[in-house]
């Protein structure tokens, strides 16, 4: 019971010096809103901080976490900076998508073509990823093409 309670703590230590603060989110979510100012999007903001917009629903398949996914995307930061794009299909576990993605398209449909703005906390995080650079928010236009 004691190595079990043990662990318990050392995982909540871990993953809390992991998470970001109030200020930093408030920081994150100010970009947010500074890139969207103007734009036409109609964007809503989950509890999490994700925004996304369905530009045009799914009439397939439901999407559940052990599935794959087909899709084509593209990637940018805000500053408007490309930093991935899958023109054809390409599939990718669910499981193994950022938690942005997870949260935009689990229960869509196939076929569902959606926008999002993944803060951080939801993407790559503090450590970013090749040409992700650390701390960035992330926009996203993506089209659900297969369920497996």
């Amino acid at each position: 019971m004691k190595i079990t309670y043990l662990l318990f703590i050392g995982l909540f230590c871990l993953l809390s010096a992991c998470s970001y603060s109030e200020e930093q989110i408030s920081a994150f979510d100010n970009r947010i809103k500074t890139f969207t100012a103007g734009k036409s999007f109609r964007l809503v903001k989950s509890e999490s901080g994700l925004y996304t917009e369905i530009i045009e629903p799914g009439k397939g398949r439901e999407i559940h976490l052990t599935d794959s996914i087909g899709v084509s995307y593209v990637g940018r930061l805000l500053s408007g900076k490309k930093f991935d794009e899958q023109k054809k299909t390409i599939y990718l576990p669910m499981r193994g998508v950022i938690d942005g993605w997870k949260e935009a398209l689990l229960g869509q449909k196939q076929g569902v073509k959606l926008r999002m703005i993944v803060p951080p906390q939801l993407g790559y995080g503090a450590g970013g990823m090749d040409k992700v650079p650390a701390n960035a928010t992330l926009y996203f236009e993506l089209r659900v093409d297969d369920v497996k």
